[in-house]
C-alpha cells in the first residue's frame, strides 16, 4: 500500500501541477499585477482562455503516451512510444478536445524527423537542446520499474558497492542498490533521447529519475538531493554534472524565491525548481503554490514538482479538490495502479543504432 499511494501521488501529482500551472504559464512572477490578481484563483481549477477547468497540457499527455505504451508492450518499445507521441501531436490522442496543442520546438522537430526516418544512425550528432520535456513525462517509467512484491534488500541483508544506505547507524534502515536502479536510469535515458538527445538533457533526466525513484522508495528529503548523482555513468554526464553542480544542488536549498522568478524551459532550472519546492515547504500544497507563483514555465515546473512531491507525500496528501478535480482523475489512478502491477518492465527495442537494444522497426 505504501508503493500504491506513492505511485498514484506521482502520476496524479504530475497532472495536477500541469493543470494548475497552465493558466498562468509564462506570465510574469508575483510582482506583476495580473498574477497578483490571480493569486487566489490559481489555487483552484478554473476555466480560462486556454483550457477548461482541471485540464492538463502536453506534460501529462506525453506521460500518458509513455504509460500506455509500457502497459501495452509490457516494456519499453521506442518505436511505439514515438508513434504515440506523433498521434498525440497531430490528432486527439491523449489530450482534451478543447486543449490547444502545446508542444516544445525540440519535441516538434524530433517528431518531424521521426516522420522522415524511424531510426537514429550511429553517427548522429548530439543536439544542443536542453528543454525540460524529458523530465516532465518521467513518472510512468519510474512507477513501472518499481515492484512492490520484490524483496528489496535491507541493511540487515548486507549490501554491495554502489548501494545507498539511508541511515547507516540504523540496522533497520532501507537502502537502494545500484543494480536495482540501473534499468530505470537506462530507460529514462532512452525516453529523453527520443526527443532531446543532448548531454545536458540526458544528465538531468538521469538525476531526476534518481530523485523520483528515491522519493518513491522512501528516502528522506536530504538524501533525495544529496544522492541524486550517485548512479550516474559516463564521462560526459559527469562533466556536465560537475560544471553545473551549484545550479543543480545549491539553489534548491536556498529558500529565496527570487532566484527562480520567470525562468523558462531550461531543464536545469526546472529540476532545481522541483527540488526547491520539495526541500523548502512542508506539504504538497504549499510547495505547489510556491512553484507556480514563481512565474515562467509554470505548468512544466509544477508538473515536475508534482511528480516528486506526489511520490514523497503520497496521493492522499494531495488536496482532494485537486486530486479529484483534475481531468481524468479516476483513469490516472487506474493507470498508476496498472503500471505498479507490472511484473516486469524490460527494454524491448530502441531506434538508436548505437544502443544495445536497437532493432529495426519491422523486427
Amino acid at each position: 500500500m505504501k508503493y500504491q499511494d506513492k505511485a498514484r501521488g506521482m502520476l496524479v501529482g504530475l497532472a495536477v501541477g500541469d493543470a494548475l500551472g497552465a493558466p498562468v504559464e509564462f506570465l510574469p512572477a508575483p510582482s506583476d499585477f495580473y498574477i497578483k490578481q490571480q493569486g487566489e484563483k490559481i489555487e483552484h481549477f478554473h476555466k480560462n482562455s486556454r483550457l477548461p477547468a482541471g485540464v492538463w497540457t502536453d506534460d501529462t499527455s506525453m506521460a500518458l503516451c509513455i504509460a500506455d505504451s509500457l502497459i501495452a508492450n509490457k516494456g519499453y518499445d521506442s518505436y511505439d512510444i514515438m508513434r504515440r507521441f506523433y498521434e498525440w501531436c497531430y490528432s486527439d490522442y491523449r489530450k482534451h478536445p478543447q486543449a490547444p496543442l502545446d508542444v516544445g520546438n525540440q519535441t516538434l522537430h524530433a517528431l518531424d524527423e521521426w516522420e522522415k526516418s524511424k531510426t537514429i544512425p550511429k553517427d548522429a550528432e548530439k543536439t544542443e537542446s536542453a528543454g525540460n520535456a524529458p523530465i516532465m513525462r518521467l513518472a510512468p517509467i519510474i512507477i513501472a520499474n518499481t515492484f512492490p512484491n520484490k524483496n528489496y534488500p535491507t541493511l540487515k541483508d548486507g549490501y554491495e558497492s554502489g548501494s545507498l544506505v539511508i541511515s547507516p547507524e540504523d540496522e533497520n534502515s532501507e537502502f537502494i542498490d545500484g543494480k536495482d536502479i540501473a534499468p530505470t536510469l537506462k530507460m529514462a535515458e532512452l525516453s529523453c533521447r527520443e526527443t532531446h538527445d543532448s548531454i545536458a538533457a540526458i544528465t538531468v533526466t538521469e538525476l531526476f529519475a534518481t530523485t523520483l525513484y528515491s522519493a518513491l522508495h522512501g528516502l528522506e528529503k536530504r538524501n533525495i538531493l544529496n544522492y541524486a548523482s550517485r548512479w550516474m555513468k559516463g564521462e560526459e554526464l559527469d562533466d556536465f554534472w560537475i560544471s553545473n553542480i551549484n545550479e543543480l544542488t545549491e539553489r534548491p536549498l536556498k529558500r529565496d524565491e527570487n532566484q527562480f522568478h520567470d525562468l523558462g524551459g531550461y531543464i536545469v532550472d526546472t529540476f532545481a525548481i522541483a527540488l526547491w519546492g520539495l526541500q523548502n515547504f512542508k506539504n504538497f500544497k504549499d510547495g505547489m503554490m510556491a512553484v507556480i507563483r514563481l512565474g515562467g514555465d509554470t505548468d512544466t515546473n509544477a508538473a515536475c514538482y508534482g511528480q516528486l512531491a506526489g511520490a514523497y507525500y503520497g496521493y492522499e496528501a494531495i488536496p482532494e479538490e485537486w486530486r479529484k478535480g483534475v481531468y481524468l482523475s479516476d483513469e490516472l489512478v487506474k493507470i498508476a495502479d496498472e503500471l505498479l502491477e507490472m511484473d516486469e518492465c524490460v527494454i524491448k527495442r530502441t531506434r538508436f543504432e548505437d544502443d544495445e537494444f536497437f532493432k529495426p522497426d519491422n523486427a
